[in-house]
């Protein structure tokens, strides 16, 4: 495992047990309801971001092989007399 990957897992769990704790604490002060709103809200906006944020998709390549912009001219042999 590379220490990049490492770190990055590292981080993803204690981000899930941070946001687990937060949303605990958040129901006791604020009331179920008030956290599902919450929870929607901040899910909408990721999903949004997500959508604007998304990188373009390269095109599938044509069958077709593309004309070139400008004709080939052939060169001519020199007769050698």
């Amino acid at each position: 495992m590379s220490r990049t990957t490492f770190r990055n897992t590292v981080l993803g769990i204690g981000a899930t047990a941070a946001a687990l704790a937060l949303g605990y604490f958040g129901v006791q002060q604020l009331g179920r309801n008030n956290m599902f709103t919450i929870a929607a809200a901040v899910g909408g906006a990721g999903a949004i971001s997500y959508v604007i944020q998304k990188p373009n998709q390269p095109q599938a390549p044509n069958s077709e092989p593309e004309a070139p912009t400008a004709p080939i001219k052939a060169q001519r042999r020199r007769n050698k007399s």
